[in-house]
């Protein structure tokens, strides 16, 4: 029988996990309770082990209802940036627990008096309830400690910090989109930072200059704004799932070409003019990733891949705006505009938002990378050392599940002493060696001017 995979989960594996794990502390909650209550209520160790049984298997029922409880008081308690949170945890989970008591007091308290009344045991109402509270007492004493260390956060930083003027990278620029998904600008040590598109962006691709920005809105379509114009164009209107790889704009900004995967057609847009033109392209665009396309240092002159012969061609743009097509036997020597975005290869796609991945980067023998989820952390690696981590940071959110902690993409800057990387909507700066990590912004989607985020064929 093959194994159920959902996401790169193995179901069985964690299912059967998951049973390892629940039946040594359900038995153990058995024996403990019933031990106890043997010496409250005066009854047979046999028959108190059935009635604890079923007294915690509706305890546990009860908390699939307190752990939506529990996620609602945290969405109060937690902080969303990594070193509130890591402060805060201890508090959060003392009061989830406290929670997780009372609603078990209250269950367990309600089926043990009806456990009584139907085997005829005639037992003091409130020698009940001090049984009860007795023995989860003992239990929690020793299961309450032990979830909270097999579930905290782990991780090896000495020092956060609220900004991150220590930087050795200070005039580094990084490009983001902050909390109102406007494209932004600041420089590592969080100086100068800039409104780049005072509009809702996805996705975007920059010239070198950073005054023409091509970029997906929140309506999903294309535009192109200029800074110095401080004015913004649609382009393209379209439901399709698109990628800036598949979109382009010329050195001057006055044309932009985009090539559609779904329809297999290319399109170029003269910003100025309006003029537009339309083509349908056969054979039809490969990959899961769809066609690539890349302007070159000529207005009039771009080159688009992706086609099933995987032959990249040459695009022309004539005096009267019609397109003419031709094959490149090969890429050497052609110049490609500068510009950088989040381009390149791995994606991700979630309900009405999609986008580049780049939750891995190397620098010498250097890996960073990053995981979302339950798994929600990062990690440094040195090849040399058998990939042991020198570094890591992991939220671990275990059974309780306390925070949706999400983290993002990881990149190293100049060097490898130091990287970026995004967690739960914000830009961290890390100091490897040093062990501390700085908040610089709060936003998300970031880019380095560097050739990881360049625009290539």
């Amino acid at each position: 029988m093959s194994p159920i995979l959902a996401d790169a989960i193995n179901i069985p594996f964690v299912f059967g996990l998951g049973l390892a794990v629940l039946v040594p502390l359900m038995a153990f909650e058995i024996f403990a309770e019933a031990f106890i209550l043997r010496s409250v209520w005066c009854l047979p160790f046999r028959h108190l082990c059935r009635f604890a049984l079923f007294a915690n298997l509706w305890s546990l029922i009860a908390g699939i209802p307190t752990k939506m409880l529990n996620a609602w008081l945290y969405s109060f308690l937690m902080p969303e940036d990594l070193p509130g949170f890591f402060a805060r945890y201890p508090v959060a989970v003392g009061i989830g627990t406290l929670v997780y008591f009372a609603i078990t007091i209250a269950v367990e308290g309600v089926y043990a008096f009806r456990w009584l009344r139907r085997n005829e045991h005639v037992i003091a109402r409130s020698a009940v309830w001090k049984g009860i509270l007795f023995a989860n007492l003992a239990t929690y004493a020793v299961l309450a400690p032990l979830h909270y260390f097999a579930t905290r956060p782990m991780h090896q930083v000495h020092e956060f910090t609220q900004n991150t003027l220590w930087t050795q990278h200070a005039p580094t620029t990084v490009l983001f989109t902050d909390q109102k998904g406007q494209l932004k600008s600041i420089h590592a040590d969080g100086s100068g930072p800039q409104s780049l598109v005072p509009m809702v962006v996805r996705d975007y691709l920059v010239s070198t200059n950073l005054n023409v920005i091509l970029f997906r809105g929140g309506d999903g379509n294309l535009h192109l704004y200029r800074r110095d114009e401080a004015q913004s164009n649609l382009v393209m209107q379209t439901h399709e799932r698109f990628q800036m790889d598949q979109a382009a704009f010329s050195p001057s900004g006055g044309r932009v070409a985009f090539a559609a995967k779904e329809g297999n057609y290319l399109e170029v847009l003269d910003v100025r003019t309006k003029q537009r033109v339309h083509q349908v392209l056969l054979p039809t665009f490969s990959g899961f990733d769809g066609p690539s396309l890349a302007w070159s240092d000529d207005e009039a002159r771009f080159y688009l891949h992706g086609f099933e012969s995987n032959s990249p061609v040459v695009v022309a743009i004539q005096q009267d705006m019609t397109l003419k097509i031709a094959s490149l036997e090969s890429t050497n020597g052609i110049t490609l505009l500068p510009c950088f975005g989040r381009v390149g290869k791995g994606g991700w796609y979630g309900s009405d938002d999609w986008g580049r991945s780049y939750n891995q980067d190397t620098c010498g023998k250097l890996q960073v990378w990053t995981e979302p989820g339950l798994g929600s952390g990062l990690r440094i690696t040195r090849e040399d050392e058998d990939r042991a981590p020198i570094l890591y940071l992991h939220v671990n959110p275990g059974l309780l599940h306390i925070a949706h902690f999400y983290f993002g993409d990881a990149a190293f800057l100049e060097g490898g002493s130091e990287c970026l990387f995004e967690a739960n909507g914000y830009i961290y700066v890390l100091d490897i060696q040093a062990k501390r990590v700085g908040t610089l912004a709060r936003g998300d989607r970031f880019i380095l001017l560097t050739d990881r985020y360049q625009k290539h064929l």
